[in-house]
């Protein structure tokens, strides 16, 4: 579960948070300050330590030494050695060692022998000791000796009287009383050790605490023992110069050196705690003045929510929270103003204000109601501005947008009471007739007709406008809004199919505008899956009658429509763009079998069709030329026909594609020539080849002489053009008879053959002859075999 944080707990959090990490970190970086000045201290005292302790051994050592060359230069101890009065050497041993403070004396003779000491020869080490005197005398030095019991610090000096006749020796010994003086000289712990044969011995200390010293660490380093228990600074020194076996140990314990601070860390942590407790009180009650506004402003902006926008915050204060009120306050009204807008704009056109088609729904659907409560009708008008595209073009789509304001003012001015007119497209209007039926709508677009007919005047132009109606009536054609309404546009579509002024919705109509948007949808599919065929129409050459090429046509096996012919899916496929797709494969479906039929001995031409669609992509040509690479085709072996009506849908830009496909070396050919709107001035300017008469001028010529002077016409135009020439429609031998005397160099019709597959084209090629026109015997002789 997510718990919420409120504004005034982070607001709390805000005041409390920096402080209490404010007093944390300053807190251990004054103990980090703290600690390192006191390790640093206690660096300097272990190393100023060490070298008192140095200086007070060697002064120690010069005076120790001094009374032992005063103890051998005594009379008396030479004279007793003189005589080997050993009663008279010990007296002068004992009386002497008491008054330097040495724990033991001796005198050893030149071979190495204790001639007398003030050791009991009773005691058990006294063997031991004896040894070691006779060592020391014989090194004549300062040197250390370890008994069991104690260690002792020796002193050899040689005897003269006046030639050495032995060795006085003195022993010192290293014990607690030594280690507390140099305690108290150093205010350091002190330890003793005896470190030999990897062996380390405590001789004496004065530390509570002497674990973790490492008698193998160089002398005079500074390095940290016992880290885990009772972590010390130590540092060690020789007792005796140029002598490691013997370490004077001095240690400083970290614990017992921050015992001052520890009193003044639990001062800054009162202080801190204090200081915190202070400021959550006073930022408590700093986050409540400063949330109770915000919960009022909350509590607003939930009813404005909820759609209250008629009660006003009231807060009572003129800092900032009383201008965000007041700020609040005009945004509620701001908003409530704007909502009204949206609310406005949602169910009416930007453009002219009138009711859009939710708007219309509804307003419809309230009719249908009323009218099935009291038995009467509504009929429904669907109406269409034509033209628009031509005028935008012309004029600008400024000057269109102000010419369908100006015909929906029009309109409005002259609706009668109770009827609704609103708009469902950029030109398309829709008027709601209540109470009328199908004879009062036909009337009422007679009216529409004769109030746009006149003309709508946009600056100084006065435009006469067009439309078609389509008419949809409740009961009679259905009794939902959304039905009606689309039953009435269907009506509309048929009658600019037709060209009428107006079109009556006929049950089951609609069926073909599914079938339609179904084949639409199903062509890219079944292009993928070549259930699109490429079949192929003959062309001869005139007037040999040599099979000179053919022309691409398309046909679809539905799977479920079954076999569909081009004017089923072709108008279709040009309004959805999905046309461009279909040319192509076409193009692709024709080069491959032109390429094929080269192969089996055949050079043909082949020619497709491109729609207007077409002639708008600018990478058509570039998708041509891979195409003819591929197959390795030459391109003037590929014609593309094109209509002159698909030219002039935009005449540069399809200018532009032409000139480019003739830079790749494609022929260009006009299909239907003579029922498109081009002018010659037009045509002029088209990149040809080649003019295509269109088969309604040719089926007929040899009974209609208004056609035949039409053809002979167009072939006399090409001629002048230096352009080539087919007849397409050739049905009957006159026919083609009369073509070839006109001047065609191609015929093409059904009197040749009719479309066949690819597979069956090439088996019509094989069984082919040619039979030139003047050698046929008349209408009775096959053409082809």
């Amino acid at each position: 579960m997510q718990l919420k944080t409120t504004f005034r707990t982070k607001l709390l959090l805000l005041t409390i948070v920096p402080l209490a990490v404010a007093q944390v970190v300053t807190l251990l970086a004054v103990m980090r300050t703290v600690e390192n000045d006191i390790r640093s201290d206690a660096r300097e005292s272990l190393t100023i330590g060490a070298g008192v302790v140095n200086e007070y051994l060697e002064s120690r050592t010069d005076q120790l030494r001094t009374s032992v060359g005063v103890l051998a230069a005594d009379y008396g101890l030479k004279e007793a050695t003189a005589t080997n009065d050993a009663a008279t050497i010990r007296s002068v041993l004992d009386n002497h060692s008491r008054r330097v403070g040495a724990d033991l004396a001796a005198l050893v003779d030149l071979d190495g022998n204790v001639v007398a000491s003030t050791l009991d020869p009773t005691n058990s080490s006294y063997a031991e000791v004896s040894h070691l005197i006779s060592a020391a005398s014989r090194q004549q030095q300062v040197s250390a000796a370890f008994l069991s019991d104690a260690a002792y610090q020796l002193f050899s000096v040689p005897l003269r009287a006046p030639v050495t006749v032995g060795w006085v020796v003195l022993g010192f010994r290293i014990d607690d009383a030594l280690a507390g003086r140099i305690a108290d000289l150093t205010g350091l712990d002190v330890t003793i050790l005896h470190s030999a044969d990897d062996r380390v011995e405590l001789v004496t200390t004065q530390s509570a605490d002497p674990a973790g010293i490492d008698a193998h660490r160089g002398t005079d380093t500074v390095y940290m023992a016992s880290e885990d228990t009772n972590p010390s600074l130590t540092i060690q020194t020789p007792f005796l110069h140029g002598d490691p076996s013997v370490l004077v140990v001095l240690q400083r314990s970290m614990r017992e050196a921050m015992q001052p601070y520890a009193e003044a860390r639990r001062g800054l942590i009162v202080f801190g705690a204090v200081l915190l407790v202070f400021v959550a009180v006073a930022g408590g009650w700093f986050s409540t003045t400063i949330a109770r506004p915000l919960r009022t402003l909350g509590a607003a902006a939930r009813r404005m929510i909820a759609g209250d926008y008629e009660r006003s915050v009231d807060v009572k204060s003129d800092d900032e929270f009383g201008e965000l009120a007041s700020s609040f306050n005009a945004m509620q009204t701001a908003i409530a103003e704007r909502e009204q807008r949206i609310t406005h704009n949602a169910l009416h056109d930007p453009l002219t204000d009138l009711p859009n088609r939710a708007s219309v729904l509804k307003s419809l659907t309230l009719m249908i109601e009323r009218a099935r409560r009291s038995d009467s009708r509504v009929a429904i008008l669907s109406i269409r501005l034509l033209r628009m595209n031509e005028i935008t073009s012309t004029l600008g789509h400024n000057a269109t947008d102000e010419l369908i304001r100006t015909t929906a003012r029009h309109l409005l001015a002259n609706v009668a009471g109770g009827q609704i007119l609103g708009q469902t497209g950029t030109n398309d209007f829709v008027l709601l007739l209540p109470g009328d039926d199908v004879e009062g709508a036909i009337s009422q677009v007679d009216r529409i007709e004769n109030l746009l007919g006149s003309g709508v005047t946009l600056g100084r132009v006065n435009i006469i406008l067009q439309t078609q109606v389509g008419i949809a009536e409740f009961p009679r054609h259905g009794d939902a809004a959304a039905d009606l309404l689309r039953f009435a546009s269907i009506a509309r579509t048929e009658a600019q199919t037709r060209n009428e002024r107006y079109r009556v919705y006929q049950a089951g109509h609609e069926d073909q505008f599914v079938r339609r948007l179904r084949i639409v949808n199903d062509l890219p599919a079944a292009l993928r899956r070549g259930d699109v065929e490429t079949w192929f129409q003959p062309k001869v050459s005139l007037p040999d009658t040599h099979v000179c090429g053919a022309e691409a046509l398309v046909r679809w096996q539905h799977r479920e429509l079954g076999r569909l012919n081009p004017d089923d899916f072709v108008p279709a496929a040009e309004q959805s763009g999905t046309i461009v797709a279909l040319t192509r494969h076409v193009i692709a479906e024709a080069v491959r079998q032109c390429r094929s039929w080269e192969e089996a001995g055949h050079e043909l031409q082949v020619s497709a069709n491109l729609a207007a669609r077409d002639l708008l992509d600018e990478y058509l040509p570039y998708h041509v030329m891979q195409i003819l690479k591929e197959h390795g085709l030459p391109a003037q072996r590929l014609t593309l026909e094109v209509t002159e009506n698909s030219i002039m849908e935009d005449l540069q830009k399809a200018l532009s594609v032409l000139d480019c496909l003739r830079d790749v070396g494609v022929r260009i050919s006009m299909d239907d020539f003579g029922t498109g709107h081009s002018s010659l001035a037009q045509l002029r300017n088209i990149p040809l080849d080649e003019l295509k008469i269109d088969k309604c001028f040719v089926t007929t010529l040899c009974n209609d002489a208004h056609n035949d002077a039409i053809v002979r016409t167009a072939v006399e135009l090409a001629h002048s053009m230096r352009l080539g020439v087919v007849a397409e429609g050739v049905e009957d031998e006159p026919t083609l008879r009369r073509v070839a005397e006109i001047g065609c160099q191609q015929a093409q019709g059904y009197h040749m053959s009719t479309p066949l597959a690819a597979q069956d084209f090439l088996a019509w090629l094989r069984g082919y002859e040619p039979k030139p026109v003047a050698e046929r015997r008349g209408e009775g002789r096959a053409f082809a075999s």
